[in-house]
């Protein structure tokens, strides 16, 4: 059984800060800085500038268009750059395993993000498991069904993702090395080890090769 990696894509490999930013500055009409959105989620930006009645209405608005559902969103594409180092790490695994690319980006962004990723030169682009477009009609994760996309006939042996709570499904698969990414020094590394990540680091310099590569 070939052996498999699994890699989550937004704040793993592409930072899509900027193109955060970007939406969230259109959307509330006022230009909005990184330092305001980092390691925060939606909800906690928009609950700044708007009456709480008003946040649930932006939120779907910012996912739409963060999720290319409105048009415009494909505008803000550009906006993503490579996590620093994670392209020669994933370089280095892809000698021994099979790369496989997972995001609760829906079905309707595949292929901006399968070209995204074949432009900046990731191994095995082509292997992107998206969700399905109805997780964001139903406001669901999407990870559940990205996982159940997976090929069946490979032995996943680690994964890296930045969300404690997808751990769960991990655990699940009985994947042994489950890696927690906390790109943001606001983030609290003990939730990612409660959760059930083995190995956590904030910088793909730290990634623990010896583990898998002896």
């Amino acid at each position: 059984m070939k052996k498999s990696i699994l890699i989550d894509v937004d704040d793993c490999i592409l930072d899509v800060t900027r193109r955060k930013r970007a939406i969230f500055s259109i959307l509330l009409g006022r230009r909005i800085t990184i330092k305001e959105i980092i390691g925060k989620r939606t909800v906690e930006v928009l609950i700044n500038y708007l009456p709480k009645e008003k946040v649930s209405e932006y939120r779907h608005k910012f996912w739409s268009i963060a999720l290319c559902v409105d048009p415009i969103g494909k505008e803000f594409i550009h906006l993503d750059r490579p996590v620093p180092f994670s392209r020669r790490i994933l370089r280095i695994l892809s000698r021994k395993y099979e790369i496989f690319y997972i995001t609760n980006r829906i079905a309707s962004m595949h292929e901006i993000t399968l070209n995204t990723l074949k432009k900046f030169g990731f191994p095995f682009y082509w292997n992107l498991i998206s969700a399905d477009d109805y997780t964001f009609l139903k406001s669901e994760n999407g990870r559940k069904t990205v996982i159940a996309k997976l090929p069946k006939d490979r032995e996943y042996i680690a994964v890296v993702d930045d969300l404690p709570e997808n751990y769960t499904y991990y655990k699940q698969m009985n994947i042994p090395e489950i890696i927690g990414f906390m790109k943001y020094i606001v983030l609290d590394e003990r939730k990612f080890l409660e959760n059930g990540a083995t190995y956590v680091m904030s910088d793909w310099r730290e990634f623990p090769l010896d583990r898998l590569l002896t």
